[in-house]
């Protein structure tokens, strides 16, 4: 038993490693943010929380962005949570992800889609669906304009329903 006890106390004086630093951090309320090239917006954000890393990435809770394209807005997306990269340039939302396209209507929906600033176009590789006024799409991975006009899904899921009473 003098065995054990002199275990358990040379373990019990034992240097314990400290938890890993934690990344510091910024919170902000009423986060609002708008990006711009030459002169025209390209998108602006506002979320009721965001926090701030130290490189400069925000991670925005329940945000609500506007996309603009040729200057007028074009699009507005929402999703659980949206990170805009440390450049504040390129911004991916993740979770319940909606964006409505306001000339025709367009609603597409996944889980998570990346936005580039440099291209203006939306991108993922999750499940999707399009809603359109006369038509919904299904499928997996795509790409997109802000306007939600020049749409490509990469692999389009189709359902025929069979005529009720056919025999």
């Amino acid at each position: 038993m003098t065995a054990l006890a002199a275990a358990l106390a040379v373990s019990a004086c034992a240097r314990q490693e400290p938890p890993p630093a934690q990344e510091a951090s910024q919170t902000m309320q009423e986060f609002a943010m708008t990006q711009t090239a030459k002169g025209s917006r390209i998108w602006t954000v506002s979320a009721p929380r965001a926090r701030i890393s130290l490189e400069g990435a925000a991670v925005l809770e329940h945000p609500d962005i506007r996309f603009y394209r040729n200057g007028r807005h074009a699009s507005t997306a929402r999703s659980r949570t949206a990170t805009v990269r440390g450049d504040g340039k390129d911004v991916a939302l993740v979770g319940e992800v909606v964006i409505i396209a306001l000339r025709d209507k367009t609603t597409l929906r996944t889980e998570r889609l990346d936005y580039s600033a440099q291209t203006e176009r939306f991108r993922t590789e999750e499940a999707v669906v399009v809603e359109r006024p006369d038509a919904v799409l299904h499928g997996r991975g795509l790409e997109a304009d802000a306007a939600l006009t020049d749409i490509t899904i990469y692999r389009q899921e189709t359902r025929i329903k069979g005529a009720a009473g056919r025999k």
